[in-house]
Formats: structure tokens, C-alpha cells, sequence
């Protein structure tokens, strides 16, 4: 019976990857690119270098941690370039569709967004 729950649960994880899905620390499955799995995985970053903090240097436990932490900031880096293309995107396409007269100040608006003066 065991072999067939922690088969279900691979095959659940395998298909959450598919989609796109992030499971939460509250059990909650949620969209990868979504603002509460970005606030997720910032509490889990946060637990973990409280964690890895308590640890001596050079230890075993520590190099766990510290690996841990890389894989979690990799995938906080994905969710924000993802959230910031969506964002520029809607932005983009809200500016256009109020103003289309003025096409040279809606690019000029896009560029300062891109450059992040804006």
C-alpha cells in the first residue's frame, strides 16, 4: 500500500511539473507564474537560511542548505522574469488600445518601462 501512495505522489508531482503548478507549503496547488507561488517561495527561501544559519560552517547539513537555497532562487528568478513580462505585456496592450492616436508616446512610455525609469 505504501509503494502505491508514494507512486501516486510522484505521478501527481510529475503532473503538476506539466502544468505549470506549484505546490504551496499549505498544500495548495497554485499557477507556477503567480504572485502567492512568488510569496511561497519566498517564505521557503526565508526558512532555509534560517535553517542554514543554524548550521556550522563546512558541514554537511550547510552544503544541503546552501543547495537547496540555489534551486529555490532559480525558480523565485523564473517566477519574477515571468510576472514582469506579463505585467509589461498588460501594460503594453492597456496603453495601445487608450491611446492609439498617439503611438509615439506609448513607445516612448515602453521604453522608459523597459529601462526602468518608469
Amino acid at each position: 500500500m505504501f509503494v502505491i501512495d508514494r507512486d501516486a505522489d510522484i505521478a501527481l508531482l510529475i503532473e503538476q511539473k506539466k502544468k505549470g503548478q506549484h505546490k504551496c507549503l499549505t498544500g495548495r496547488v497554485v499557477d507556477f507564474y503567480s504572485e502567492r507561488a512568488k510569496a511561497d517561495l519566498e517564505k521557503r527561501i526565508s526558512d532555509m537560511i534560517h535553517s542554514r544559519d543554524d548550521e556550522s560552517h563546512r558541514s554537511d547539513a550547510r552544503s544541503y542548505y546552501n543547495g537547496v537555497l540555489r534551486v529555490l532562487r532559480r525558480k523565485l528568478r523564473d517566477v519574477n522574469r515571468e510576472l514582469a513580462k506579463k505585467e509589461l505585456t498588460e501594460t503594453y496592450s492597456i496603453d495601445s488600445v487608450s491611446s492609439r492616436n498617439s503611438r509615439r508616446g506609448t513607445n516612448d512610455q515602453r521604453i522608459l518601462r523597459l529601462s526602468g525609469l518608469l
